[in-house]
């Protein structure tokens, strides 16, 4: 028999906290990339492109585990984005074996330069609310709290 004493409000249960927090800003990403960037580009793209901005070498497979997908379904993005000529794939070697590089277009990099500028007024709402000190803090706590888990479970990643 289950103790009501011992239960914890979903709300107070810090699981639940991170799980809700999560896919919110999962759906905050998606209008915000509506509303404000543009509705020709998800935000998986977006993510795809600032990966490759800030990481011109990144592999397919480096991606995927960047966004929490199958290499697969990266690669079918990919592909879109390239069709929609957001970015162009060339033939390179990485390690003596031949891969294929994304390179951002100009119409890419419109799109690109729109979210930067956009995305500012996000990091200056947090920077109003939110001191440099509470930001590392945060994040070293949820960086324990994925150390605490990893224990009970080795969780691999995508």
């Amino acid at each position: 028999m289950i103790e009501t004493d011992k239960i914890i409000p979903l709300d107070e249960y810090l699981p639940y906290q991170i799980d809700y927090t999560a896919n919110f800003n999962k759906s905050f990403r998606r209008e915000f990339q509506a509303q404000y960037v543009s509705t020709e580009i998800t935000a998986d793209e977006m993510s795809i492109l600032y990966c490759i901005y800030f990481k011109p070498q990144i592999s397919q497979s480096e991606m995927a585990k960047f966004l929490f997908k199958g290499k697969a379904h990266v690669g079918k993005i990919l592909n879109d984005m390239e069709s929609r000529e957001l970015i162009t794939r060339v033939a390179d070697t990485r390690n003596n074996m031949i891969i294929k590089r994304n390179e951002i277009t100009k119409k890419g990099k419109a799109f690109l330069e729109k979210g930067f500028n956009e995305s500012e007024k996000v990091r200056k709402k947090m920077e109003h609310e939110f001191t440099k000190e509470d930001i590392d803090t945060f994040i070293s706590y949820l960086k324990r709290y994925q150390k605490v888990l990893n224990s009970l479970v080795d969780v691999k990643l995508k």
